[in-house]
């Protein structure tokens, strides 16, 4: 069985290559038609144009892989049914599902190689091309971040809330504020007013030329204290009120685990919805597995065609059954991620729901096939 297994891995990986780089390709394509007039716009060299494509590149092959790895399976194991190998080895007395066995077993490899790149050579390459766009191609400041926020509210620890005209991250100080805090009823019990703060140390701030004012559990004003200076702990220092859930899906599906967990950190630290983030966290593990499901659903599909003299039917028609399966996939990762950041399913479930969906399609398909 070691000659079959090394036979059916190589009908597998042979093709896997060549598919999934022109997948990637044809993606990095569609992005330059869409970016090239933009950064044109600011007349870079072709170095860095080239440099800005080639570190996106890492990105487009993880996205791309496990519809590859489904199209590799099916040109592979098609091409063993055309043959009749396929056949001859049923007659053998080989099962299909053991037919089946080196290419899920590579395919579970591959999913692990994939969460690796993905959390290692994948995070770096897409900042350093977000790098390259901002600051060498549109000349931007480093800081190309916008590092300040107008009118901006923050939910802070310890049932308080904070509204500032105008937050400045750089320097670390706001312009007309106002702290309430609340008792567990909802009441408010505190009001703090200021004409200004600056940043001290961690999460404590200095207000300036304010007022205090304490209230009842009736709603009346028991005490009013004005100040010139009045230090407070807002729990958040300048980089926390800088996280916000404004970032686009494909954004943080860039990050590593470690980053979204820093970002799901400073949003709950500041009172901030963080369930986005926690769905693209969960994503960022299941997404790779979906090599692994993708295949276990292609190495049933070539038994499901016609073989002999309406092969290339087969094949036409196993090509047509794979990127409908592929866009279905991704149809339900998009379903579940709305589902999950609206709260209808729970976070885990929600990215999840594309590998359970397949996952058991591809069970019932490799099950129907072998029996």
């Amino acid at each position: 069985m070691k000659k079959v297994d090394r036979y059916v891995l190589s009908e597998f990986l042979q093709p896997l290559a060549l598919v999934v780089l022109g997948l990637a390709v044809l993606i990095l394509l569609v992005q330059m038609v869409d970016q090239l007039p933009h950064l044109r716009s600011y007349k870079p060299s072709l170095s860095q144009e080239l440099s800005f494509y080639l570190f996106q590149f890492p990105y487009f092959v993880t996205q791309v892989l496990p519809v590859g790895v489904m199209l590799a399976t099916l040109i592979g194991l098609g091409g063993l049914a055309r043959n009749s190998e396929l056949t001859a080895l049923s007659a053998g007395g080989v099962s299909r599902a053991r037919v089946a066995l080196p290419v899920l077993l590579a395919a579970l490899a591959i999913s692990g190689a994939l969460l690796l790149v993905s959390e290692t050579l994948v995070p770096g390459a897409s900042a350093r091309a977000r790098y390259i766009q901002k600051v060498q191609i549109e000349k931007r400041d480093v800081d190309y971040d916008q590092f300040w926020r107008d009118h901006m509210a923050k939910n802070l620890p310890g049932r308080r809330q904070l509204y500032t005209v105008n937050f400045d991250a750089k320097n670390g100080t706001m312009q007309a504020l106002v702290v309430m805090a609340y008792d567990a009823n909802g009441a408010l019990q505190r009001r703090l007013d200021a004409a200004g703060a600056h940043w001290a140390q961690d999460t404590r701030w200095v207000l300036s030329k304010g007022v205090e004012r304490v209230f009842d559990a009736a709603g009346r004003e028991t005490s009013t204290r004005y100040f010139e200076s009045w230090p407070e702990d807002l729990g958040a220092s300048p980089s926390d009120f800088m996280v916000d859930s404004d970032k686009r899906e494909e954004d943080l599906m860039q990050l590593n685990i470690a980053q979204l967990d820093a970002i799901i950190a400073r949003l709950r630290t500041t009172g901030g919805d963080a369930r986005r983030e926690q769905v693209c966290r969960a994503l960022r593990i299941s997404y790779p597995f979906s090599c692994f499901i993708l295949a276990l659903l292609g190495v049933g599909l070539p038994y499901l065609f016609p073989t002999g003299k309406r092969a290339l039917t087969g094949a036409a028609m196993g090509l047509v059954a794979s990127l409908v399966c592929g866009m279905l996939y991704l149809v339900f990762i998009q379903v579940g991620f709305s589902l999950g950041t609206s709260s209808h399913l729970p976070v885990t479930l929600s990215a999840w729901l594309g590998n359970l969906v397949f996952g058991a399609l591809g069970l019932g398909v490799l099950w129907r096939v072998n029996s």
